[in-house]
């Protein structure tokens, strides 16, 4: 079984379950080492899949019943750990970045901030030089899907972003 359909099928067995899941008998049920099985767990997690980790074992959040929207930005590099940071500590996330490039039409790319932590860790891969901000490509411009709990708490990362002059009207193709 190849690493992809392990990942579905983990996600299978979780689901499945009625009650917590353990990394012992989800690598016994896939024939691989629970290391393999808490590798698998953090791939997953980096592509979106809410997976809760408890004493008993791993369940999937099925209560995400979340509120999200895009909205667009313009700011420097210097202020990307300021907007994640207004994101986060108004209860909100960032799942992911897009810009309309020039010459390479919309491109999107998975942030899943959800944390003063994941904002931290973020622009330290940047600083690190061995990437840049998808948004230096567009001048500061981009784009962000949000979620939070509410659409009150997206209101309140909107005036936020607002107030300090990150925010911009949409255009028209982002809702296309």
């Amino acid at each position: 079984m190849d690493g992809q359909t392990r990942r579905q099928r983990l996600i299978e067995l979780v689901r499945e379950s009625d009650k917590p899941v353990s990394g012992t008998a989800l690598a016994a049920k896939l024939n691989v080492s629970r290391q393999v099985v808490v590798t698998d767990i953090a791939l997953l997690r980096a592509n979106g899949i809410d997976i809760i980790s408890t004493n008993r074992g791993y369940i999937v959040n099925t209560d995400n019943k979340k509120c999200s929207r895009v909205i667009k930005c313009r700011h420097t590099d210097d202020e990307i750990l300021d907007e994640l940071f207004t994101i986060v500590d108004n209860g909100g996330s960032a799942d992911n970045i897009i810009i309309n490039h020039r010459y390479y039409n919309r491109l999107e790319a998975p942030l899943n901030v959800h944390s003063r932590l994941d904002a931290k860790e973020f622009m330290e891969a940047i600083k690190s030089g061995k990437s840049k901000s998808l948004s230096s490509a567009t001048s500061g411009y981009h784009y962000h899907t949000i979620s939070a709990d509410s659409e009150e708490a997206l209101d309140i990362i909107e005036q936020e972003l607002k107030q300090k002059g990150y925010w911009l009207p949409l255009d028209d193709w982002i809702l296309k």
